[in-house]
C-alpha cells in the first residue's frame, strides 16, 4: 500500500491494517533509490503475504536488500528470520541490545513465554534467531543508499527500544516510531518486566526535541504531516504529571 512517492506499508496485523497476518506490526517499505529497505519485520507468519504485498505495489523482493529493527518484541523482530528465508542476502541492521536479542532468539528478553500464556501469540509460536549484520549504536547513524537513518533511543515499552529517524533528499522527514509513539499522543504500556513508564516519559521529552514530518508508528494509523502534534498531545499530559493514554 503506497503511501508516498518512497514509502509504502507492506504490513500491518490485527492492531492497524488488517493488511497481513495478524499478529504482525506495520511493517513499513523506504526506497533507497535502486535498492529498498524494511522496517521491522511482522511476527513472521505473514512473511509471504508481506512479500506479496510488495509485489503488488510493483516492487520486486530481489530489491530489499534491508531490514532495520526498533526493537526485539515478537510482533516487530520475530520475523526477521522468516524475511532471511525468503531474501537471501538481506542486511539486518539493528541497535546493540535489539541485535543481542534477535540474534539469541531469546524468548525470555521478549516476555515471550508470559505473550503465549496470555493468549498474545499463539502457544506454538516460536521466535526463531536471525543473526543481526550491522549493530548501529544508540545515538549513530545508518546510510542506505539516498537514506539517512539516526537511532533514536527510546526505552520504555521496552528496555531495547529505537526510534529511527529518517531522511531522504525527497519527501518528508519521518519518524519510524515502533512502539514508542502513537496517533493521538498514546503509548503502548504492558505488564512486563522492561516496560517502565519513567522511561517511556522520558522517551517521549526526546522525541519532542526531533524535527519530523510524519510519523510511522508500529501500530494503528500512521500521520504523514505535522505529526509532531502527536508528540505535542503526549507532551501536554506528561506536563500536568500525567502518563499518555495507553492504546493496550
Amino acid at each position: 500500500m503506497r503511501i508516498d512517492r518512497r514509502l509504502g506499508l507492506v504490513g500491518s496485523g490485527a492492531l492497524g491494517f488488517d493488511l497481513t497476518d495478524p499478529f504482525d506490526c506495520n511493517v513499513y517499505l523506504a526506497d533507497a533509490g535502486g535498492e529498498h529497505v524494511l522496517f521491522d519485520a511482522g511476527a513472521g507468519l505473514g512473511a509471504d503475504a508481506i512479500l506479496a504485498v510488495c509485489r503488488e505495489d510493483g516492487v520486486d523482493p530481489d530489491r530489499i536488500r534491508h531490514l532495520v529493527l526498533t526493537h526485539a518484541h515478537g510482533d516487530h523482530g520475530g520475523g526477521a528470520a522468516h524475511l532471511r528465508d525468503r531474501l537471501p542476502g538481506l542486511v539486518v541492521h539493528a541497535a546493540p541490545r535489539t541485535a543481542e536479542i534477535v540474534a539469541a532468539g531469546d524468548e525470555d528478553a521478549v516476555s515471550m513465554p508470559a505473550a503465549r500464556r496470555a493468549g498474545i501469540y499463539p502457544p506454538d509460536y516460536v521466535y526463531r534467531a536471525c543473526a543481526v549484520d550491522d549493530v548501529v549504536p544508540s545515538g549513530g547513524t545508518l546510510r542506505i543508499g539516498e537514506l539517512t537513518l539516526i537511532a533514536v533511543p527510546t526505552p520504555g515499552h521496552s528496555h531495547d527500544h529505537h526510534c529511527w529517524l529518517l531522511a531522504a533528499p525527497s519527501g518528508p522527514r519521518c519518524l519510524v516510531g515502533g512502539d514508542a509513539i502513537f496517533v493521538g499522543g498514546r503509548v503502548a504500556l504492558q505488564h512486563v518486566y522492561d516496560c517502565s513508564v519513567p522511561d517511556v516519559i522520558a522517551s517521549i521529552e526526546r522525541l519532542a526535541e526531533l524535527d519530523f514530518d510524519a510519523l510511522l508508528p508500529g501500530h494503528l494509523a500512521f500521520s504523514m504531516h505535522g505529526a509532531k502534534r502527536h508528540v505535542d498531545a503526549a507532551m501536554a499530559v506528561i506536563a500536568r504529571l500525567g502518563c499518555p493514554d495507553s492504546f493496550i
